[in-house]
């Protein structure tokens, strides 16, 4: 009874968690990170219901080939899981670290709408930015983000635009709009920040699956930064798919991108 309980306890999360990770391809929002998490969820659904992993496992054991897929299946999506919590683990210390008071705040651009107004990550990300400088009135921020295809204005006039509208004043904005990515985006704040004299005790505004990989990109362009997160408020609808697809890109940054 108690195994039956638990087995449609599982069913339940795996189809919502289906949900969560279909739910940003109605936007137009698909990458490695929703595809792979809904085949996850596909699978535990498959495991965790009895009567159909039975008739799985009894159409897969009547030939050799279907068997051996059927255990190098399960195997891979076990070590998909395994490594998904070890990343996780890491990707949670990130985000947890405690950011500098009155520190440099350094916030990382994402996408402009074709109308000129911020993203939904993008106003996460803002929001943050407007708390921090709030809290710390000494603080200082470099807005980081170039202007990309279909993008009205740079990433970081966009962010400027809305801080401002949200009363912090100009003195304590510096925009920079030539990065395409997230090195470029700590290449060149370091730049700004070691030409303005600014102190090396960083708040990273980013979201918060966002900020481990950040570290070690900093890390690889040796960056003398003391620096702590200060995480952005991820819709809830988008965090599964881009949580996930860190899973991929932390492995990629360490040993392929660099």
């Amino acid at each position: 009874m108690i195994g039956t309980i638990i087995r449609v306890i599982i069913c339940v999360a795996a189809a919502a968690g289906f949900g969560f990770f279909a739910f940003p391809i109605t936007v137009n929002v698909i990458n490695i990170g929703n595809i792979s998490g809904m085949a996850m969820c596909v699978w535990v659904f498959l495991i965790a219901c009895k009567p159909i992993h039975r008739a799985i496992r009894g159409l897969c054991a009547h030939f050799f080939v279907t068997k051996a897929l059927y255990y190098t299946v399960n195997t891979l999506f076990t070590a998909f899981v395994i490594y998904g919590i070890i990343v996780s683990v890491f990707m949670i210390i990130g985000m947890n670290q405690a950011p500098p008071v009155n520190g440099t705040a350094v916030v990382l651009g994402a996408q402009v709408m074709p109308q000129g107004h911020p993203s939904t990550m993008l106003r996460g990300r803002i929001e943050a930015a407007e708390k921090y400088l709030k809290e710390n009135p000494k603080a200082k921020a470099v807005l980081s983000g170039g202007q990309g295809n279909g993008e009205p204005v740079s990433e970081a006039k966009c962010m400027y635009d809305n801080l401002i509208k949200k009363g912090i004043t100009a003195d304590r904005l510096i925009i920079e709009d030539r990065s395409t990515d997230t090195k470029e985006n700590l290449k060149y704040s370091n730049e700004i920040i070691e030409s303005n004299n600014l102190g090396k005790e960083i708040a990273i505004v980013t979201d918060g699956f966002h900020q481990q990989r950040t570290r070690i990109i900093a890390g690889q362009l040796g960056l003398k930064w003391e620096f702590g997160a200060y995480n952005a408020d991820t819709a809830v609808e988008y965090a599964p798919t881009f949580f996930v697809r860190e899973w991929f890109a932390i492995p990629y940054q360490l040993f392929i991108k660099k």
